[in-house]
């Protein structure tokens, strides 16, 4: 970690990453505990129920604090209380697996409940024999005195299935997080990521002009990390560089023990009074003078590969303005890594939930100066800031390579330690108008932002609404369209499967009014069938986009998705960002590292394994998918033409939106294109939540969402068979 900012920290916490509905604490996970605990805790003065209550009964004390099932570490602390040395525990796993391990990482919660300088926790990770789902129990126990000192139960999985490089870099769109131990799988596609680095770096190794690199290295009291970070930067295998520390005032040396280092690439920064994080990154940043502008916490550091890998990057890729790595995470003094993070670029979850470390990023010093520096408002989050704005206004890429090192724990004076400044994420969240749910998203400056680049619609497209119920959805999604779209060019079918006079009603006014065109079924077909039916009456030679009723289109959507569809390569179908609001039950389903609370795209999604090609640099505009359900789905007409109708016969109501992506691209040869400048909102099946309700009544919700098939009258009217499968 670091003095300076980091990045956003709603979640941010390896242990956090991996279980993202907890937000708390580590030492107040699982924090309670027996009634003999709970009976002492009045003794302590602000103790902590997770067994900081036993500190005045007896001198050792500790916990465990075990994370989620797909967080195998065995995280926790033991102190003696009144001796700042640290003390050796033994994990014991069933009774028979011992791991002895030093408990002297830091955690803030201990200090502040009077365990000594709070330098007495640990993490481990699991032995990899143990995370098998089953239920293991773990014990704590003090090695010199041999005390059991807490005893839990635990389980553990692992949250990656991939198998080779294609499908790391796939998983790491959707979770880009990855615990130790590291499994086989995992290891040869690090591997893979050190080809990657050397690849780059005979990119630099042939370049006739070496660029100079500007190191941004903000420090305050750092006297006990300060020096192995520099060393870093010293021993870097690229010597084209500034390193620009700028000291904000410190009162224990640090100062001094910068403008002792005896090298002319080395320029020290002393601020009269201490500032704050942005603040002095504000002060390099000014004083930087080379092509690229990279940054260096004080108590994390380089591989010695480091720089030269960035700039064989910014020379792959001659149109980035910014790139971003991936990095070994460990906790405390550890000299083994706890996890890995890397993730390809996913803007929609950058902009949940942040997983990009400052100390992996590089821009360019000429988008500096256009996107500007740090916000000095903002104590904490400032990394968070910085990256959407590069996100959001410039071109950035994800680069898999290894080559940073960062540390949990490792100093104790960090900003992301202190809780006080956490109401400044909603501040960050604001900025950029980021919000958790759909009622003002057509007025974002993030929509602004998108809509600005699309060009004018081309092509007629006509917009095929299936519809069942839902009065207030159907009506809200019809009018997101409208207001959006000029009526020459966008005309709007509406098919309803025999919905409530109310419903109706609505539609036929539309109808009357010539808002819409529709077809009103006294029988509920199921969405494809409807589909099909208003395909037939839309104009013979304009575009379709299929639409769920519980949809929301905002500005340049539509645009968005018909530049792509004519403008790519093999293009066949074109999906937007598929936004679920914050809350929606299913947002980890499809992006388990996403903060649930606030809304994310699930277009991408780790429920479809949908990625079909991911790109090695990624710069978040476009992914190739294999499947994407048809919520929302442009089709452009001579696709249609080769493809045809969806297939109600095999597909009453779901499935006919993957027979048709599998026709798409197995029968045809085309592609299905996800567009990051495309954004629609999803409220999730309030359709199907109304139909569920009435189950009971009928069997038309089995027979249709369970079974999925046509009963034998229908079938025989629509003239469908049954297949010798369907049973």
């Amino acid at each position: 970690m670091r003095y300076g900012e980091q990045e956003q920290r709603q979640g941010f916490q390896p242990s956090q990453a991996e279980e993202p509905q907890t937000r708390k604490n580590h030492a107040l996970q699982n924090a309670t505990d027996s009634a003999s605990d709970q009976s002492s805790a009045s003794k302590q003065q602000r103790a902590v129920k997770s067994g900081l209550s036993k500190a005045n009964s007896i001198k050792i004390v500790g916990d465990l604090n075990m994370p989620s099932l797909t967080s195998p570490v065995l995280r926790g602390w033991i102190a003696e209380i009144g001796q700042s040395k640290p003390r050796v525990a033994l994990l014991q796993i069933d009774g028979q697996s011992v791991l002895e391990v030093v408990a002297s990482q830091y955690r803030e919660d201990l200090k502040n409940n009077n365990i000594n300088d709070g330098r007495h926790a640990f993490e481990v990770p699991v032995p990899i024999a143990y995370i098998n789902g089953a239920e293991h129990d773990i014990c704590l126990m003090d090695k010199q005195t041999g005390n059991i000192i807490k005893r839990r139960k635990a389980s553990w999985t692992h949250n990656r299935s991939y198998i080779d490089f294609a499908g790391f870099l796939a998983n790491s769109y959707v979770n880009p997080y990855i615990s130790r131990p590291f499994r086989e799988e995992d290891k040869r596609c690090f591997a893979a990521m050190e080809n990657v680095a050397a690849d780059l770096i005979a990119e630099t190794n042939s370049l006739k002009r070496q660029p100079l690199v500007s190191i941004i290295m903000p420090c305050f009291n750092r006297m006990d990390t300060i020096a192995d970070a520099v060393d870093s930067v010293l021993n870097q295998s690229y010597e084209n560089y500034e390193l620009i520390i700028i000291d904000d005032a410190s009162t224990d040396g640090t100062l001094a023990w910068c403008r002792s280092v005896r090298d002319r690439r080395v320029k020290v920064i002393s601020l009269k009074e201490n500032s704050g994080a942005s603040a002095a990154r504000n002060a390099g940043l000014r004083k930087a003078t080379g092509d690229y502008i990279t940054y260096l916490d004080s108590d994390n550091r380089w591989d010695p590969r480091y720089l030269s890998a960035v700039v064989g990057a910014f020379k792959r890729l001659p149109d980035a303005d910014a790139i971003f790595s991936g990095q070994y995470i460990y906790h405390g003094e550890n000299t083994e890594p706890s996890a890995v993070r890397f993730g390809s670029l996913n803007k929609s979850l950058l902009f949940n939930h942040n997983y990009i470390d400052m100390n992996a990023f590089c821009h360019t010093r000429s988008s500096y100066k256009i996107l500007g520096g740090f916000d000095i408002s903002l104590k904490r989050f400032i990394d968070w800031d910085l990256i959407l704005r590069f996100a959001q206004q410039g071109n950035m890429y994800s680069v898999p390579v290894l080559l940073c090192h960062y540390y949990l724990g490792k100093a104790s004076n960090t900003i992301t330690a202190n809780r006080k400044h956490l109401s400044q994420l909603q501040q960050v969240r604001e900025k950029h108008s980021i919000n958790v749910g759909h009622e003002s998203i057509t007025d974002t400056n993030r929509v602004l932002a998108l809509s600005k680049k699309q060009s004018a619609l081309t092509k007629k497209v006509s917009v095929i609404i299936p519809s069942y119920e839902s009065l207030t959805d159907l009506s809200e999604c019809i009018e997101s369209v409208l207001s959006v779209s000029s009526s020459e060019m966008v005309d709007i079918i509406v098919v309803d499967n025999a919905s409530a006079e109310p419903v109706t009603n609505y539609i036929k006014q539309k109808t009357s009014e010539g808002v819409i065109k529709s077809i009103c079924n006294s029988f509920n077909y199921g969405f494809t069938y409807a589909v099909n039916q208003g395909i037939s009456i839309a104009d013979p030679t304009s575009d379709l986009i299929l639409l769920n009723n519980d949809s929301i289109v905002t500005a340049g959507a539509i645009e968005a998705l018909q530049g792509a569809a004519y403008q790519l390569p093999d293009c066949g179908l074109v999906v937007p960002q598929q936004i679920l609001p914050g809350g929606t039950k299913t947002i980890q389903d499809h992006v388990p590292y996403a903060n649930p609370e606030f809304a994310c795209d699930v277009n991408i999604s780790a429920h479809h394994l949908n990625i079909a090609s991911p790109a090695l640099f990624n710069n978040g505009e476009v992914v190739e998918l294999t499947f994407a359900p048809f919520f929302c789905v442009y089709i452009p007409r001579h696709v249609y033409e080769k493809v045809g109708l969806l297939d109600a016969q095999y597909g009453r109501h779901y499935r006919s939106d993957r027979i048709y992506c599998d026709s798409v691209r197995h029968i045809h040869k085309l592609k299905i294109y996800h567009v990051y400048q495309s954004l629609v909102f999803h409220k999730l099946q309030k359709a199907t939540d109304t139909l569920r309700l009435r189950k009971n009544e009928n069997s038309e919700f089995d027979l249709m969402f369970s079974r999925n098939r046509w009963d034998d009258l229908t079938q025989e009217k629509l003239d469908f068979t049954s297949a010798t499968w369907d049973c």
